[in-house]
């Protein structure tokens, strides 16, 4: 304490206060000093240069020696390009999704639902046509029936006008038409 009231004689400044029984006030002296670090222009000079070079210090001690690692660092740098190929290959991938994907939301949707209104018209119209079938299989159900009842309450066609039918010839120009 002796040597820094020594300095601050030195400098023109108060030496310091005391307390009674040598107990330190906790007053600071403003002194400005060479210990303070507030000094002449020169001085930063000097400061800045030996911050550099222990930065530089640092940094050589916190980075490792290339030589000593380089298959490693080689191995581990190709090992981050494959997998930055992969994740651009992946991320390709994903822009040609949602490309398709909003095609499809903004194309196809539309155009599905157009072509499903068109064949719900169609499935009426085959609903109609099993119908008009259904109806036309009845029909000719209750005519054969008919006939089969008119036969056995008439009896047979007879077979003398079958032979009959059978030899009248016809004219040339109806077998083209049959």
């Amino acid at each position: 304490m002796a040597a820094a009231a020594a300095a601050a004689e030195g400098a023109g400044a108060d030496p310091p206060a005391t307390c009674p029984g040598g107990a330190d006030s906790g007053n600071v002296s403003q002194s400005h000093s060479s210990a303070s670090g507030l000094g002449e222009p020169e001085d930063e000079d000097a400061w800045e240069a030996s911050l550099g070079a222990t930065a530089a210090a640092y940094s050589a001690y916190l980075l490792a020696d290339r030589s000593l690692f380089s298959e490693q660092i080689e191995s581990l740098d190709k090992s981050l390009e494959d997998l930055l190929t992969r994740v651009d290959e992946f991320v390709g991938m994903l822009d040609m999704i949602r490309s398709d994907s909003s095609q499809v939301v903004n194309e196809s949707i539309p155009q599905i639902y157009t072509k499903a209104t068109e064949m719900r018209q169609i499935y009426r119209k085959i609903d109609k046509l099993e119908a008009f079938v259904k109806m036309i299989g009845n029909s000719v159900a209750g005519l054969e029936e008919r006939v089969i009842k008119a036969e056995t309450d008439l009896g047979a066609f007879p077979s003398t006008f079958k032979k009959i039918l059978h030899t009248i010839s016809m004219p040339s120009f109806l077998n083209i038409l049959l």
